[in-house]
């Protein structure tokens, strides 16, 4: 994402700057700021999992992996300090997020770490791949944003494997944890976006509570049906099947869209 260094962050980013919703910009803002604290978590996971003195195909997809994954954290810190300077400071639910990665990482073996991030990475994928679908329907008025986006998404679905694969190399899990990791994913998301999305939307209605109220109901009752667009749960638990790959979210061989 180094093209992206090009593109400047100076953009008043307080209103509604996607689908001129500010409830739906105050989503793509929580995205982005937890995705530098995910990223995080998946690039020491993936580098304590590398063989180093094995230098296999599997081990060269890891450092691909790595670099990219540290594209992605650099371009999104970016676009949060733009956001941070209408906002003030991050949002509430992101340090939970943190600590939480931070107690899988201090108190859980590598393979359990693994599973982890390969179960995050589906998920990056899965929204990847419905983000590209319905892209078209987004208007971004800020292009630093619509590119970050777009290719983060692209990179999430290239590489949507290679985590997986190095789970795989030193599975110690059956199926029960992957369906026990997977709702454990969805309720912390749940959690983290029910808490930040009105904190933010909160800001961009100028902290005027009976405005961010009626922007949320509207949301729910309108945009918001919209969702399964975005969020296909069953894809999602696709990842609890003994059989599953995430090759198999993508037909390679269909044109993309």
């Amino acid at each position: 994402m180094q093209f992206l260094d090009n593109y400047p962050t100076t953009e008043d980013m307080s209103g509604a700057w996607c689908n001129s919703s500010a409830a739906t910009s105050s989503i793509m803002e929580a995205v982005s700021f937890v995705t530098p604290v995910l990223e995080n978590f998946f690039i020491r996971t993936v580098s304590e999992g590398l063989d180093k003195a094995r230098n296999s195909e599997l081990d060269q997809r890891c450092l691909a992996f790595i670099h990219e994954e540290s594209g992605h954290s650099r371009a999104h810190k970016r676009f949060n300090q733009s956001l941070t300077g209408y906002l003030g400071g991050l949002p509430p639910g992101l340090t939970l997020v943190e600590k939480l990665l931070d107690i899988a990482r201090n108190r859980l073996s590598l393979p359990k770490r693994l599973l982890i991030a390969s179960a995050l990475e589906h998920f990056a994928a899965v929204l990847s791949k419905s983000y590209l679908n319905e892209q078209q329907r987004l208007e971004m008025h800020c292009d630093f944003a619509r590119e970050l986006f777009l290719r983060h998404a692209e990179e999430e679905i290239a590489h949507r494997s290679v985590v997986f694969d190095l789970w795989l190399s030193k599975r110690t899990s059956g199926r029960f944890w992957r369906i026990a990791t997977m709702m454990a994913i969805l309720l912390t998301g749940f959690f983290y976006l029910s808490i930040a999305v009105p904190w933010i939307l909160h800001h961009k209605l100028g902290c005027r509570l009976s405005a961010t109220l009626s922007a949320l109901t509207g949301f729910v009752f309108g945009s918001g049906r919209d969702m399964q667009a975005y969020l296909p749960l069953t894809e999602l638990f696709w990842f609890t099947r003994r059989d599953f790959h995430p090759d198999r979210l993508v037909d390679e061989s269909l044109p993309a869209k």
